[in-house]
């Protein structure tokens, strides 16, 4: 055996063995120096990602959900994307839906979220939270309709004749509080395999973690976004999440896959293209 081997073999050894992995494993995609301090100490690759710019993330929804039932009422906190000035789009996961025995009496989406004046804190009854029957991806219509102005605008949805797979390409997500990270998308398959109790459908979109970090922060209903030259585009809802301890790829619902039930649900109006 030569040296080259006898390196990769060892280093395939300690991976399986030990779980983790250097910081030089991973592929950097873009310098920033205000890289967040990472909150776990056992994962190299673990980042809290880098402090998003004003007026990078305009669409971002920070959700307050109130949730009652017989033994407890308590409020869960998630993610979403605004796609128009009357919906949300989120994911039920951990987000907009509950258990039988729980309710949603209503909820508050907080827009420009932590800057000051200009935040917008828009209300929602659980009686206008539409569930996708099959996926784990939800709409929430607004009490009344979002200002867009310089600190809130909206995102874009992959036009209806857009076929991409978008593997290979960089991802971008971002959470409330106002950090972000970019990662690769993934192929399905390469999700799959590993992560081998999950199997990633038509339906899913993947991220992967050894090239741009395992984002401590992410949470349920992170926007996922590529850029192409018409600008960004959300393809991705995050509603399978592991610890930043792990570097399992980041699950994301496929927006491409319900534009047909979005446009039935919602009235965002999509676009053609020749993509």
């Amino acid at each position: 055996m030569n040296v080259s081997v006898a390196v990769v073999v060892y280093s395939a050894i300690v991976t399986t063995f030990v779980g983790r992995v250097v910081a030089s494993d991973v592929v950097p995609l873009k310098e920033n120096t205000s890289v967040i301090q990472a909150l776990s100490s056992t994962n190299r690759l673990a980042t809290n990602g880098y402090k998003s710019l004003p007026g990078q993330f305009l669409y971002h929804a920070y959700m307050h959900i109130r949730i009652e039932s017989e033994l407890s009422n308590y409020t869960r906190l998630c993610d979403g994307a605004l796609i128009t000035s009357n919906y949300i789009l989120s994911v039920t996961q951990g987000c907009l839906q509950v258990g039988s025995m729980q309710t949603i009496r209503n909820g508050t989406a907080i827009l420009a979220f932590n800057k000051n004046n200009w935040e917008q804190r828009i209300t929602f009854s659980g009686s206008a939270i539409n569930l996708h029957p099959y996926k784990s991806i939800g709409l929430v219509r607004l009490d009344y309709p979002a200002t867009l102005n310089e600190h809130v605008q909206l995102i874009r949805l992959p036009k209806l004749t857009d076929s991409r797979s978008y593997e290979g390409m960089e991802g971008t997500t971002s959470n409330q509080y106002r950090s972000y990270v970019r990662n690769r998308v993934m192929s399905n398959a390469h999700c799959s395999q590993e992560r081998p109790d999950f199997n990633a459908t038509d339906m899913d979109i993947c991220t992967d973690r050894y090239i741009g970090g395992a984002f401590c922060s992410t949470s349920l209903g992170s926007s996922l976004t590529i850029e192409d030259e018409n600008g960004v585009i959300l393809i991705g809802l995050a509603y399978r999440i592991y610890y930043c301890d792990y570097n399992y790829p980041t699950v994301y619902a496929r927006v491409s896959s319900f534009r047909d039930w979005i446009h039935n649900n919602s009235d965002y109006k999509f676009e053609h293209c020749t993509c």
